[in-house]
């Protein structure tokens, strides 16, 4: 705010010379009578400066000096350093506490809730297991797939653990792969891949079964499948030693048999042995006669249609024959035939 300047105060006024008092002079007459009125000083809007009128012809007055004055400054904002700031309102406090107290009442609502839906669907008979699907078995039962997992009727389907239960089924060695499901609200379903025994494998004086990729799953058991190719010349030591390589000539073994049944022999001459030599080679013992078919080294696919081949001329000609030598690497269109 501006302090306005004061209007200078009008020129005394000298009184009239009494009648007594010697006349002034003409030239101080005339002076006064030329000279003007002074101006009163008119208020000036706020915030402008106030100027002061000065009549013509005369030098100006000194400029009026401007003083600002601030307003005075509430309490508690930037006063001076040593003014007691008030206490800050109670009533900010009291809205976080409103909103703490209401945020407590949410979580513990939800608790609740929570707590007693689990309590219902772990509870309510609705979701009781009455129903047990079991696909893909034929080693096993659907009772005893169930039992293994632990899946019984009656129990609450929630309360399962399908991962456990998978696992718990696919523990046992003919079962390859398990997975179990549930349907609400009482239906659990149990999927089952088994696995399939192609050959016989001893191994010392004991026999384990082999999947068709060369896999030995299990020792044989009584009610296991006995009907099968059986290979031998594999040692304990080397199932130890090499049990990854056991399993590829298992599985090329395999590949030959299957090249067999393509061309026809293993209806002709059922395939009794396949038998490991300590180089790696392969005999083949096939038929009632217990023909040897000598393969050598792999692959066996081109010596097992030669094999063919030779057996298809021996029975034209009723002719038996004890050992068919097909390993003859260097000219593997040579076959030498030991009769009987």
């Amino acid at each position: 705010m501006t302090e306005r300047p004061s209007a200078p105060p009008p020129p005394n006024r000298r009184r009239a010379p009494s009648s007594s008092a010697a006349a002034p002079s003409n030239r101080a007459a005339s002076a006064r009578a030329s000279k003007p009125e002074p101006v009163a000083a008119v208020p000036a809007p706020k915030n402008e400066r106030v100027r002061a009128t000065t009549p013509p012809h005369e030098s100006p007055a000194p400029p009026a000096t401007s003083v600002s004055v601030r307003p005075p400054r509430p309490p508690g904002k930037g006063g001076s350093p040593g003014e007691a700031r008030p206490a800050r309102p109670l009533s900010r406090h009291f809205r976080a506490l409103q909103l703490f107290a209401g945020a407590a009442v949410v979580l513990v609502a939800s608790t609740a809730v929570a707590w007693g839906a689990r309590r219902y669907i772990v509870s309510s008979p609705r979701f009781a297991v009455r129903t047990v699907l079991v696909d893909g078995v034929q080693r096993r039962t659907a009772e005893q797939v169930a039992s293994s997992g632990g899946i019984e009727v009656g129990k609450n389907i929630f309360t399962l653990d399908l991962e456990l239960a998978s696992a718990s089924i696919a523990a046992d060695p003919w079962i390859e792969k398990a997975t179990v499901t549930r349907t609400l609200p009482s239906t659990v379903h149990v999927n089952v891949i088994e696995r399939e025994a192609q050959a016989l494998v001893a191994i010392g004086g004991d026999l384990y079964l082999a999947t068709r990729d060369g896999e030995l799953f299990k020792e044989l058991a009584e009610d296991d499948p006995v009907d099968l190719p059986i290979v031998t010349g594999i040692t304990g030591d080397q199932v130890a030693r090499d049990r990854a390589g056991v399993v590829i000539a298992v599985r090329r073994l395999l590949d030959a048999v299957e090249d067999m049944a393509r061309a026809g022999i293993a209806r002709r001459y059922p395939i009794q042995e396949l038998h490991i030599e300590r180089d790696g080679s392969v005999v083949v013992t096939i038929g009632k006669e217990g023909i040897a078919l000598h393969l050598g080294q792999p692959p066996y696919r081109d010596k097992v249609g030669q094999a063919s081949r030779v057996l298809t001329e021996l029975a034209q000609r009723k002719a038996s024959a004890s050992v068919i030598f097909l390993d003859n690497n260097a000219h593997p269109e040579r076959v030498v035939v030991r009769m009987k």
